[in-house]
């Protein structure tokens, strides 16, 4: 446990200065690396959750290493436009993670919507979460609206709900563990994505109150805890969770609550 008055020194230049190590992390060729930055050891879904990553962190106002950038970027545009990938990616787990690409590179207005279009043949074969990246990158184009509606409709017919609360599945095989897939994070990815769609006019009514039961199932799934299981589980579902406070909780709640049975009050806040 930590005592109150604990003081973290450093703490503030602790994410700027993993920032400014990024290069020791990335192989000549761009992409981004575990251990050893070499071409050979480059993961294709490490890089484009970096992009991801990068995208956030410099909404936040943090550095991000303008070399390091530019030639991460230029890796996932020549992941996109080459049938290059590791030899353990299936089909689906190729088309996820160059969907996860497309959302990074949208993002920093580093694709067109020509190249969303592209792989719109391939949204059957993506995961959740890649589905989920798709549409927001589909949702980054006017041009890509039908593209959108289409990833949005497969991720609903996966939806199963219960109890006031939603949640949506699908069977993978062992090989997606190897980007780092869970059903919690899928969920969490869909919900960000949901959120972004239903912004637009052909969003809102398709997506309802689903990402207000989303949210039920995806924080109770932590039981007592304040965390998730693991890091990718943290980053995209406190992420999600970020995104819903902005749209639906911004106005600090002004209410009187009391709770009374037979007469008899219990509480008041």
């Amino acid at each position: 446990w930590i005592p109150a008055n604990f003081v973290w020194f450093g703490g503030d230049k602790l994410t700027q200065g993993m920032l400014d190590r990024a290069a020791n992390y990335q192989a000549p060729n761009g992409g981004m690396v575990y251990f050893v930055a070499t071409d050979e050891h480059v993961d294709p879904y490490l890089s484009a959750y970096t992009a991801i990553a990068f995208h956030w962190l410099k909404a936040d106002g943090y550095t991000i290493p303008p070399n390091v950038e530019s030639k991460l970027h230029d890796y996932l545009l020549n992941f996109l436009r080459q049938d290059a990938a590791p030899d353990f990616y299936q089909e689906g787990m190729k088309s996820t993670v160059r969907a996860v690409a497309l959302a990074a590179l949208a993002a920093e207005g580093k694709i067109k919507a020509d190249d969303v279009q592209r792989y719109r043949p391939h949204l059957k074969q993506m995961s959740l979460f890649g589905k989920a990246h798709f549409l927001q990158a589909a949702l980054t184009f006017k041009e890509t609206k039908d593209a959108a509606k289409e990833s949005a409709d497969m991720i609903f017919a996966t939806g199963s709900e219960t109890g006031g609360k939603f949640l949506f599945n699908e069977v993978l095989d062992d090989g997606y563990l190897r980007i780092l897939a869970t059903p919690l994070r899928d969920n969490c990815a869909v919900l960000s994505s949901f959120l972004a769609y239903k912004k637009t006019a052909s969003g809102a009514e398709l997506i309802g109150d689903k990402p207000f039961k989303l949210v039920r199932a995806i924080t109770q799934s932590r039981g007592a805890r304040d965390h998730w299981e693991n890091t990718q589980e943290n980053m995209f579902c406190t992420a999600a969770l970020i995104d819903y406070a902005r749209a639906y909780e911004t106005v600090k709640p002004d209410m009187k609550v009391s709770a009374k049975l037979d007469g008899v009050e219990f509480g008041t806040a």
